[in-house]
């Protein structure tokens, strides 16, 4: 098993890489006004999906290594 400093590492490299796609996401959807409605399809959704559960789970992790050394 990862130490703490190896699994916060992977935890803000997973985070980081998930904004930078909702960031990209949301600014590629900036689209002109018109009265035309659009359908926005996520281009990054299996991807973000993926991140997310990652740093869920690390999260989960990081805060379980917290509770056993009170």
């Amino acid at each position: 098993m990862s130490n703490r400093f190896e699994l916060l590492v992977e935890y803000r490299q997973a985070f980081n890489e998930l904004e930078h796609l909702k960031h990209s996401e949301a600014t590629a959807r900036l689209a002109k006004p018109s009265n035309n409605t659009i359908t926005i399809e996520p281009e990054y959704g299996s991807k973000m999906k993926t991140l997310t559960k990652k740093c869920n789970s690390l999260k989960m992790i990081l805060e379980a290594m917290d509770a056993s050394e009170d």
